[in-house]
């Protein structure tokens, strides 16, 4: 069967996993019955990651057939490198044209488009799905919605609000008194999660507050003491998955006041993840003997299994496997094991690892199966940095055995590490996916001559940061040329440039950027780009410092 002759059904179910944009690029033209078909069907439509043209191009569509702002039920849109999209997009949609919209999703949107957006937000009848990481809007407008699943900056509902349809709940930022006030007053939620909870200003009374429905807790970063973090999990008795973070829990560190509380107050726990770790003055032998006890058969009985680590007088204590999604190996930590035997899965939610290059050893202890982003630093102390990637052979196959390297897509080269053209090639070369460079340092002059390096690195790198980490320094592009013909495939540039003649070779030579974000320094360049960043079809983002005009006033963007 030709792929013409599908049924429609399966064009439909293929198109729910499609973006929007994609699907009209790909098949508005292809024949009368997709032409009609596309205009009839939800649409998921994200503007993340999407390039200019396609945003304009696809914007345009809808304007010449307005009815397909009936058909989106999915809408993302995001300010991060794409020059005010949401405000662009908002100049030529009213939010409250897509009335059949179920999820609807903002990026960095500015302080002056919440209230526009808060005043649509009841004029959405499907609405179930709500994104705004960043914001904070009225409980009342909240309540006044369908919204179900919810995500802002910060939410406080109170007494006169609490008929709140919230179930699924997350907050960047909430106090423990906080907390409390939304267990007693949203009392639908089922989920929550916090990125950051502390527990200044604690005030509410928790005697009373009974949130039954709540089945699962997650506090991303925590700096609450256990006494009062005790007060908070007696409200919630049928929690069932329960996870927190906390990297100054001297006072959490207590296996025994953890195990009284869990049999007290939360008896339908089955699922709890932790992460603690603080500063340690007591000998090496007192910290094992407090970290200990959350090795007894309390923990292994529920099926919680917990390792520490102790390095250089800090220490941490976590249930397996790690729940963060970075890591950071250096070559002083140690780790000890709740059983005898590795666990090769302890490290499987790690995606970013930070990696020291004298922690690169032969030692199966450490393995990280699902990294994407993998920066290598350079050893702490100056005496260890001398001929760090001698025996570049060994230093890999040791790699190989740590990291798994054929997940990697993104490879950071931080500012003090010591990396030779030849090692960098050799590891780029065991990475198949690679697609993501960040050079924190200067080039050095053998990367220019090492000619597999660079068709290397024009083969695979789509993406380039190229910065020093430091507003009052610059890296310089000594050879542009040999920089163009390098990475000549390059879709995304973050860089340091002074100098309008670079930027518009680059913008020649690298014909497939979609994105460039540059630094202004001067004036001269800060103005080249307000009058072109527009009519450009590549996103062009900068960041705007103070400059010195010519009557000595401070400059800016504002």
């Amino acid at each position: 069967m030709k792929f013409e002759q599908l049924p429609n059904e399966v064009f439909v179910e293929c198109f729910q996993y499609l973006n929007a944009p994609d699907i009209f690029y790909s098949f508005d033209r292809l024949n009368y019955r997709l032409y009609i078909l596309i205009r009839n069907i939800h649409l998921h439509l994200n503007f993340e990651q999407i390039k200019k043209p396609l945003f304009n191009e696809f914007c345009q569509t809808i304007r010449i057939n307005p009815k397909i702002k009936r058909n989106i039920i999915y809408l993302k849109l995001s300010n991060i490198d794409t020059c005010k999209q949401i405000e662009s997009f908002f100049s030529l949609f009213p939010l409250n044209e897509f009335i059949h919209l179920r999820s609807l999703s903002f990026i960095n949107l500015g302080y002056d488009g919440i209230e526009q957006v808060s005043s649509m937000l009841t004029l959405l009848p499907d609405l179930y799905r709500f994104y705004a990481p960043g914001w904070r809007i009225d409980a009342q407008t909240i309540s006044k919605s369908k919204i179900q699943v919810l995500t802002l900056g910060n939410y406080l509902p109170t007494s006169i609000y609490e008929t709140s349809s919230v179930t699924s709940l997350r907050i960047y930022l909430c106090t423990l008194s906080e907390l409390l006030t939304l267990l007693n007053y949203t009392s639908m939620l089922k989920y929550i999660k916090i990125d950051m909870c502390s527990d200044y200003d604690m005030k509410s009374d928790s005697s009373k507050i009974c949130a039954v429905h709540l089945k699962q807790l997650h506090l991303n970063y925590s700096s609450t003491s256990f006494e009062r973090f005790e007060l908070l999990l007696k409200c919630v008795p049928n929690l069932k998955i329960f996870s927190i973070y906390d990297d100054n829990a001297d006072n959490m560190i207590d296996a025994d006041r953890w195990q009284h509380l869990i049999k007290s107050s939360l008896p339908l726990l089955r699922v709890f993840n932790f992460n603690f770790s603080c500063r340690y003055s007591e000998s090496y032998d007192k910290i094992l003997i407090k970290l200990s006890p959350f090795q007894t058969d309390f923990w292994h009985q529920n099926n919680w299994y917990i390792n520490y680590v102790i390095d250089d007088g800090r220490a941490s204590v976590y249930t397996v496997p790690y729940t963060p999604t970075h890591y950071t190996l250096t070559s002083t930590m140690k780790k000890y094991n709740s059983s005898s035997t590795y666990d090769l899965n302890e490290f499987d939610n790690v995606k970013s690892l930070s990696l020291f290059s004298n922690a690169i050893t032969d030692d199966s202890s450490w393995y990280f199966r699902n990294v994407q982003s993998l920066s290598l630093a350079s050893s702490r102390y100056p005496r260890d940095r001398r001929d760090e990637d001698d025996e570049y052979e060994l230093k890999i196959e040791y790699l190989k055995k740590m990291v798994n390297l054929s997940n990697i897509t993104e490879l950071e080269i931080t500012k003090k590490c010591v990396i030779k053209s030849e090692l960098l090639f050799q590891i780029l070369k065991q990475m198949p996916n690679i697609s993501s460079l960040i050079l924190k340092k200067q080039i050095r002059s053998s990367f220019y001559t090492h000619h597999e390096l660079c068709e290397l690195l024009s083969k695979k790198i789509k993406i380039l940061d190229f910065t020093y980490p430091s507003w009052d320094h610059y890296i310089v592009i000594q050879d542009l040329d040999w920089f163009c013909k390098t990475f000549s495939n390059i879709e995304e540039l973050q860089c340091d440039i002074d100098n309008v003649d670079d930027i518009l070779l680059i913008l020649t030579k690298c014909s497939k950027l979609s994105k460039i974000k540059i630094k202004c320094v001067t004036k001269r360049i800060y103005t080249w780009f307000q009058n072109n960043t527009l009519t450009s079809n590549v996103y062009i983002n900068y960041e705007p410092k103070y400059f010195e005009s010519n009557d000595n006033t401070p400059y800016n963007s504002d």
